[in-house]
């Protein structure tokens, strides 16, 4: 049974940070965001949805496809919000290569003329919705 300790284990070796208190939109960089969710898979997490952010190197740099969002706790620069739906995980498919087809298949649409996707937009960052105790909280 997965247990919170573990999943806060995950989050600091991943550099995977939790927007707000939960384990909801929890931002994991595009570099590590294969080995997280088959960490967390293998620990027995259920991811149970995608959601989508644009990380923005410097701090004043405004954003171009997304909203508001946190200050990066890992990485420099701070992430907005994606004006996206999230992409739903399918509970009988909570495999490694679910999750990768949807990270690397997601395309946001396009914006100033550009398409953003995964594959094309290197800011493009995915956040990881985990089905878990909805009394735990996050550090």
């Amino acid at each position: 049974m997965p247990n919170k300790t573990r999943l806060d284990e995950l989050l600091e070796e991943y550099k995977a940070q939790p927007v707000g208190n939960g384990y909801i939109d929890i931002i994991v960089s595009r570099d590590n965001y294969r080995s997280f969710a088959k960490a967390l898979i293998e620990s027995g997490f259920i991811i149970e949805a995608i959601s989508w952010w644009e990380h923005l190197e410097n701090i004043g740099s405004p954003s171009s496809y997304g909203m508001g969002g946190p200050r990066s706790r890992f990485y420099h620069g701070w992430f907005a919000e994606a004006c996206a739906d999230t992409d739903d995980v399918q509970h009988s498919s909570n495999t490694l290569a679910a999750v990768v087809e949807i990270v690397e298949g997601k395309v946001l649409g396009e914006f100033y003329g550009e398409q953003v996707s995964f594959k094309k937009t290197k800011s493009l960052t995915p956040a990881f919705w985990l089905k878990v105790d909805e009394s735990w909280k996050s550090r």
